[in-house]
């Protein structure tokens, strides 16, 4: 007997681990790790398991950000600014994953641990909010699909290989006009990270510039574009007018007081209606809200301020019990100042996760908890050139001096030794030899690929999470259910693997070839896209993804059935008034058919009866619309869907489980002589049983 469909979800769709917790930590950057490493050395004292602490996060290391732009303009290896997490929040519990939900009720987060795991369940009695911000550029048309981001270490090292990449092309290029749009890059945003950005970036230019024979200096160009009429605006206007004038005086273009309306892949425009000829856009601006915490505030009613989860000055969620949030997803409020949040900065996010663990600990041992009451000591931006501008604790740098402020603060806060040690070589090397322009240029995974299998090669198994979508180039796929039965033949034109990939769950069936076979290969990046933005697309693909909805259907319309009706042969429940095509006949037979008889499809049988293919409604109508097709035209051109068959004797309850798992709802009855008997369907099957009720 061959697997059902609840067989089918129970092995494809296995339940997550249920992991009991007395604090759970939703973030892996400096406010949920250095939560972490105080619970670390604090809950001994409070009897709490450090096994029943767990912090889940993207990543499976943390990012210290201050130094991101310094990875990019080459300055320090990219692996010397990461951290495990594992090794700083030793003992705890670390998951590498993304958060899927979160029950503030039940007191559940679900989390999705990778395509080969059943991912976890974390029941919590505290849980913290450190998810951070998240990229939205959609506000600016053409920024999405051009622009480059500065949000993790991966966006650093792209950006590094990409700005080497545009020397690399424009000392290769003879056109003056398209070697100057190879050399100028434009950096949106002059906050720290835009600041930072572009003047790591002018340096890595500079500096390797002389070794390009056809790459002229004065055809480098950095442009900063900022909305403000001054960068770095949290200092001072003293050192935001020096920090912009020392950057003017190294090459660097100021757009200030300006805003970018549209990008394209040659060009960036301006609200002023300026236009910028550039291969190469960076933004640094865009932060959003999370969606994890945009579904608590939106489903869960959790306060917040434009999304950012409000605190009180403990750092908890008023009206929910055991939830605290801290980092760049709160708005905690600022000590002293009544109505304003905490910056969300790194010296501010590593405090308020050490007094959120501070807290929690009380909570658990029924102490009073203590405000958040740091109000920062002060700001640094570092504009490249050994130059750096800097207000500590109200007294202002700038200069090589508040450069080397810089370097020595946030070579302290590094957390680490040997991360430490490997940042001051790399520094001190810099400071000898030239920068590292070797253009490491990672081989992605290629969205199309073909596919060869030779004969009885395994494509895939059932329950392997689907990646990509399969058309048939040459040969034959089958796929194989549980008992080596072979359910559907794919052959060359036609695709498969569009129901895992749509639905989640993982394959239904084994999928192997029949003879040497030649496939291609479509991401689920290229087709997911597709399938949630074209209805026609959509549309198409409906006709196979809905055998997806077999998973329980079976079991609910069994239950709707009882077993008088299931025990019966198909012949006695069949209808034999079908409306049936010769495959002799022409369009204009088929359209006078569709007058008489409305149904959604019409079996093409030869002169003996013997069933040849089905023809569909609506496939029938695409075919209309093909400018070659006439009132005369044979309706045997039109494709065929696939409907299964069974033979008189079989039983109803096999003919349904065929049906299901066909993703079908009518299954053909033939004789032995593939001759067309009847048809049955699931609305026929439900009816009768509504009638016998009556």
């Amino acid at each position: 007997m061959p697997s059902t469909s609840s067989e089918i979800t129970e092995r494809t769709s296995p339940e997550p681990h249920r992991i009991e917790l007395d604090i759970a930590i939703l973030g892996g950057g400096f406010a949920g790790v250095y939560c972490g490493q105080k619970l670390r050395k604090l809950i001994r004292a409070a009897n709490i398991d450090p096994r029943r602490v767990a912090i889940v996060s993207e990543q499976n290391y943390m990012v210290f950000q201050p130094m991101l732009a310094e990875v990019a303009g080459a300055s320090i290896q990219p692996r010397h600014v990461i951290n495990p997490i594992r090794r700083l929040c030793r003992g705890l519990r670390v998951y590498r994953g993304t958060v899927k939900g979160v029950d503030l009720k039940t007191k559940e987060v679900r989390v999705d641990t990778g395509d080969f795991s059943a991912g976890v369940v974390l029941q919590y009695e505290h849980l913290v909010l450190s998810l951070g911000a998240e990229i939205d550029l959609s506000r600016v048309p053409g920024m999405p699909e051009h622009a480059l981001v500065m949000q993790n270490i991966g966006d650093a090292m792209i950006l590094r290989a990409t700005v080497i990449k545009r020397i690399e092309e424009a000392n290769a290029e003879y056109r003056e006009e398209v070697r100057r749009r190879l050399l100028t890059f434009v950096v949106v945003g002059g906050g720290y990270s835009g600041v930072e950005t572009a003047g790591e970036i002018l340096d890595l230019l500079h500096e390797t510039a002389k070794f390009y024979a056809n790459v002229p200096r004065e055809e480098i160009k950095v442009v900063l574009v900022h909305s403000r009429e001054r960068i770095l605006h949290t200092l001072s206007d003293s050192l935001g007018d020096y920090a912009g004038a020392k950057l003017a005086d190294r090459g660097l273009e100021l757009c200030l007081k300006e805003r970018v309306k549209a990008v394209t892949a040659t060009k960036v425009y301006l609200q002023s209606g300026m236009e910028i000829q550039t291969a190469t856009v960076i933004s640094t601006v865009g932060n959003a809200p999370n969606r994890v915490i945009r579904q608590l505030c939106d489903e869960q009613g959790v306060p917040h301020e434009r999304y950012w989860v409000k605190t009180n000055d403990k750092l908890q969620v008023e009206g929910f019990d055991g939830l605290w949030a801290a980092g760049d997803c709160a708005s905690v409020p600022m000590a002293g100042e009544e109505g304003k949040p905490c910056p969300q900065t790194a010296q501010f996010a590593m405090r308020e996760g050490v007094q959120l663990a501070k807290n929690i600990v009380s909570s658990i041992q029924g102490k009073d908890l203590n405000p958040f009451l740091f109000t920062g000591l002060g700001e640094l931006a570092s504009i490249g050139h050994r130059t750096a501008v800097a207000n500590i604790m109200g007294m202002q740098f700038s200069g090589f001096i508040a450069w080397f402020l810089w370097r020595s603060i946030y070579l302290s806060k590094l957390p680490g030794l040997d991360r430490k040690l490997r940042v001051m070589i790399d520094w001190t090397l810099d400071l000898f030899f030239p920068r590292d322009i070797n253009l490491l240029n990672p081989r992605y995974t290629r969205l199309f690929k073909q596919v060869h299998l030779e004969p009885n090669d395994l494509l895939f198994t059932r329950g392997e999470p689907a990646f990509s979508l399969y058309v048939v180039r040459e040969g034959q796929i089958d796929l194989i259910d549980e008992s080596g039965e072979v359910v559907r033949s794919i052959e060359q034109g036609d695709y498969f693997g569009e129901r895992a990939l749509v639905h989640g769950g993982g394959y239904l069936y084994d999928a192997r070839s029949q003879g040497q076979t030649e496939l291609v290969s479509l991401s689920g990046e290229i087709v997911l896209p597709f399938f949630e933005s074209s209805r026609r697309f959509r549309r198409v693909l409906a006709k196979t993804t809905t055998q997806v909805s077999a998973e329980g259907e079976i079991e609910a319309i069994v239950k709707k059935l009882d077993h008088e009706i299931l025990e019966r042969p198909v012949s006695e429940v069949m209808r034999t008034d079908l409306a049936t095509l010769k495959s002799d006949q022409t369009v204009r037979d088929a359209l006078n058919l569709f007058q008489d008889r409305r149904f959604s499809i019409y079996p093409v049988v030869d002169a003996d009866g013997k069933l040849l293919s089905i023809l569909s409604r609506e496939d029938f109508f695409d075919y209309l619309k093909r400018e070659d097709v006439t009132d005369k035209s044979p309706i045997a051109n039109v494709g065929s869907i696939s409907l299964p068959c069974c033979e008189r004797n079989t039983m109803v309850q096999e003919s349904l489980e065929k049906m299901i798992r066909a993703g079908n709802q009518k299954c053909l009855v033939t004789d032995p002589e593939s001759r067309l008997l009847g048809i049955i369907t699931i609305m026929d099957l439900l009816g009768e049983a509504a009638q016998k009720k009556l």
